[in-house]
């Protein structure tokens, strides 16, 4: 079986946006850019699965069926997707707790109004691994596979169980005879909350008020997505309101709980802000092009 490795990089032209994350099989002969940059920065962690799979799922444009960006996720979710076989998330990278509240592990299945579907397609059948990814001499330095050897292999039972449970949303939302209506979308974007909620800070006083928090940013997408689908706004607008709305969450969470609670859920600093969507990759998708025509 081959190996699967979770990398980040910081982007430093624009201070508060999150990691980049990417993904690539243990040689580095196979990488997969996630909507951005598929070398640099550091490694996450690794895990053991197929390449094959992983390939399968990456898709031929490496966004693992994340259709639209800031929609349906970014590029924590297409990694995700792609990491699936090994079991591993990108968790740890900058800005991965606010991305997972938002768009949940594998990112949200639709747009509220039913367009951008983005179907989590696992591709179970699929097995072994690519030949570009089981040569050990190929695309790595000495210097490199010592860090990959050092780096955290796999996660624990408590984190998996998580994740299982969470592909068992996914489960029920995209079976063949039933798929996912749009009004059904806020809902299942809660329930994801909630179990990342339960997950990182178990029993809580506060937490119907994180939920209701919640919702209010499904509204406040709606009506951006709304003005955007309908060319009522263009993709600066759509991008400083999706801004506008990650920073008025965390605001929010943050009056709502002490600092370390904080910290446990979105694991970032009380008084820390950071924004999801990358200016040069928004503008990359949709300027030009008909962003919704994608059903």
């Amino acid at each position: 079986m081959g190996e699967l490795i979770a990398w980040r990089y910081r982007t430093t032209m624009f201070l508060k946006l999150a990691d980049h994350t990417y993904v690539t099989c243990g040689n580095r002969g196979k990488a997969w850019g996630c909507w951005g940059g598929e070398t640099g920065g550091t490694i996450l962690r690794r895990g053991t699965g197929s390449t094959r799979r992983a390939d399968a799922i990456a898709e031929p444009d490496e966004r693992a069926g994340i259709t639209c960006y800031l929609i349906n996720g970014v590029c924590h979710q297409a990694a995700n997707r792609i990491l699936l076989p090994a079991g591993i998330t990108v968790r740890g990278a900058r800005g991965y707790g606010l991305s997972e509240a938002l768009f949940g592990v594998y990112g949200r299945p639709r747009g509220l109004l039913g367009f951008c579907r983005a179907p989590f397609n696992r591709h179970a059948g699929v097995s072994g691994d690519l030949p570009e990814c089981t040569d050990p001499g190929i695309g790595t330095t000495p210097h490199e596979r010592l860090l990959i050897s050092a780096a955290p292999d796999d996660e624990n039972e408590r984190y998996r169980g998580y994740l299982a449970a969470v592909q068992e949303v996914y489960d029920q939302i995209e079976t063949p005879a039933r798929g996912i209506a749009p009004e059904e979308t806020a809902d299942i974007q809660l329930t994801m909350f909630g179990m990342m909620v339960d997950y990182n800070l178990g029993e809580i006083k506060a937490r119907d008020n994180l939920m209701e928090i919640r919702s209010t940013v499904e509204r406040r997408r709606t009506e951006n997505e709304t003005l955007f689908e309908q060319g009522e706004i263009g993709t600066g607008q759509f991008l400083d309101h999706s801004n506008g709305i990650e920073i008025a969450f965390q605001d929010e969470i943050a009056n709502a709980l002490d600092a370390e609670t904080y910290r446990a859920l979105l694991d970032l600093d009380v008084d820390d802000r950071v924004i999801l969507g990358d200016p040069m990759i928004a503008y990359r998708d949709y300027e030009g092009t008909q962003p919704f025509d994608r059903r």
